[in-house]
């Protein structure tokens, strides 16, 4: 008898410290995804830096055409404000949804994160009987919560992809018009803001 509870003894201690190790190796992994949760406030700061920096080159743009509208007498500089007005809010409108949307998405990283690190927990601190409640009822939680991830980040990539091209869209016709080969006149404003916003 002594012998039958001595192997289911060494049997339970045996599938524990499987069951820690596993549960060990998990937590690294999850101690690692929160050295990368925390440099994922490195990665917004870097996005920020590049919209800042989309941004210099459109000003820039924007100043050197301006001038040169006024300079050739083909347009007043107020005119070309008002003229543009609409192209810069239209600009910075997808700018801002594209910044929102990742986030968004960063803090939803960190959410899981923590989700996925305290469901382990949960796991590893309770008892084997109620281990397989606790495992399923995390799998179904995790499911939704890894759907809605994969959503947000489709969203966030379509949203910036969608600011890009309209960014690099309006460069481009700048730089078109600030061709010293060509005179840009007013007509030629109003037919690329009609080609942009269109």
């Amino acid at each position: 008898m002594e012998t039958t509870n001595q192997i289911n003894t060494d049997f339970i201690e045996n599938l524990l410290d499987c069951f820690e190790d596993r549960i060990n190796k998990i937590e690294a992994v999850f101690n690692t995804s929160e050295a990368v949760n925390e440099s994922s406030n490195t990665l917004v700061n870097d996005f920020r830096q590049s919209l800042q920096e989309l941004r210099k080159e459109m000003l820039l743009l924007n100043s050197l055409l301006r001038d040169n509208l006024a300079k050739n007498g083909s347009l007043r500089k107020n005119d070309y404000d008002f003229q543009m007005d609409e192209v810069f809010q239209a600009l910075n409108e997808m700018e801002n949804e594209a910044e929102c949307e990742f986030s968004g998405y960063i803090e939803e990283q960190k959410a899981m994160t923590h989700y996925l690190r305290q469901g382990i927990l949960d796991i590893k601190y309770t008892g084997i009987n109620s281990n397989a409640n606790k495992i399923e009822a995390y799998r179904a939680g995790l499911e939704p919560i890894l759907k809605m991830l994969q959503l947000r980040k489709e969203c966030a990539i379509s949203k910036f992809i969608v600011f890009q091209e309209f960014h690099k869209k309006v460069a481009s016709n700048f730089h078109q018009l600030l061709d010293p080969d060509m005179q840009a006149f007013c007509k030629d404003i109003k037919n690329l803001k009609k080609q942009l916003l269109n």
